[in-house]
């Protein structure tokens, strides 16, 4: 029988539960303990209790649990939390589970013009949290999102796992023929310099893993802090840093080659081509994952089959020319 996971698709309003523990500031302990006694049954959320002011503004909240360590008189404004973590109607809610981790609570509140409206409860932060899981191994598997609807990928008709990943493990599949023909253009150029062949592997190998920690990254990014997300600075950023790490292997290899095989001329050609491999497939990675987001699909589809078949194809282009046009 199909199964479905709602909450990646829902709304704030839909998951959140609206019977919560809430309590005027100026009341004791001994309140919330009659509280607890005749109405705990009837809420669903019971981690927190939140403070209100008269006209029902949220101003606090503390744990259960930590009422037991103060007097039946204090008062609750004494020892509430006034910094609060909460979320909008038009929060996502992927975001919100985020800020849950983030903040190592169990519940965000929902507040609408400072008046708290709803709870996300620990049980649907978890549930978000897993679906956002599967939905992201899936998607770097470039397995199709209908496999989402199911929670056993055992209930999976067989048909319809073939007939969704096939299509990417065929393009996979078309994209590395059509660079093994282009590798044959350069024959003579490989006779004559075998070593390039050689690190062939290594400079797709490399540019692949370093593209896969640029999507990975930014597709989180990009759930966690939506719209917050300066997308030029951010790529600035993580440009300089991938330079950076391009420059450092560039020049490993650089050292490497030259110690082992004694040339220096063949280890500047690999080197440079190299990093040149890397810089440019990490633009690539982002105009992917940006060029998705942009049309409207799933951002983590970048980390699939068809970023890794391009991340691959430019790294061997790349290589290949350099190579040709230094020797």
């Amino acid at each position: 029988m199909k199964k479905s996971n709602p909450l990646l698709s829902k709304s704030v309003k839909k998951i959140m539960e609206t019977n919560f523990l809430t309590i005027k500031k100026d009341q004791k302990v001994s309140e919330v303990y009659e509280l607890l006694k005749k109405k705990s049954n009837l809420f669903e959320v019971m981690d927190y209790i939140y403070v209100i002011k008269e006209n029902n503004d949220l101003i606090g909240v503390f744990s259960i649990k930590n009422i037991i360590r103060f007097n039946n008189n204090k008062k609750l404004e004494s020892f509430m939390q006034t910094q609060l973590v909460t979320a909008s109607l038009n929060t996502d809610i992927e975001k919100i589970a985020h800020m849950a981790l983030k903040h190592g609570i169990k519940a965000i509140p929902i507040v609408e013009k400072n008046k708290i409206i709803g709870v996300v409860s620990n049980k649907n932060i978890l549930q978000i949290l897993n679906n956002s899981l599967r939905k992201d191994i899936f998607h770097f598997a470039g397995i199709h999102h209908s496999h989402l609807e199911y929670n056993n990928t055992m209930e999976i008709p067989i048909i319809k796992s073939v007939t969704h990943r096939v299509p990417w493990l065929i393009s996979g599949l078309i994209g590395i023929l059509a660079m093994a023909a282009f590798i044959g253009i350069f024959e003579n150029t490989l006779k004559e310099n075998l070593i390039l062949a050689f690190f062939i592997p290594v400079i797709v190998y490399i540019c692949g893993a370093l593209c896969t920690q640029i999507e990975a990254i930014l597709v989180r990014d990009i759930a966690v802090m939506g719209k917050a997300l300066k997308i030029k600075k951010y790529i600035l950023k993580q440009g300089t840093i991938s330079v950076i790490i391009a420059l450092m292997i560039s020049s490993l290899l650089f050292l490497t080659i030259t110690f082992f095989w004694q040339d220096n001329n063949i280890a500047s050609v690999i080197s440079l081509a190299a990093f040149l491999s890397l810089t440019l497939t990490t633009l690539v990675s982002f105009a992917i994952i940006l060029g998705i987001k942009k049309l409207g699909g799933d951002p983590a589809l970048g980390g699939g089959p068809f970023g890794t078949v391009i991340s691959d194809s430019l790294s061997i282009i790349v290589y290949l020319l350099v190579a040709n046009w230094l020797l």
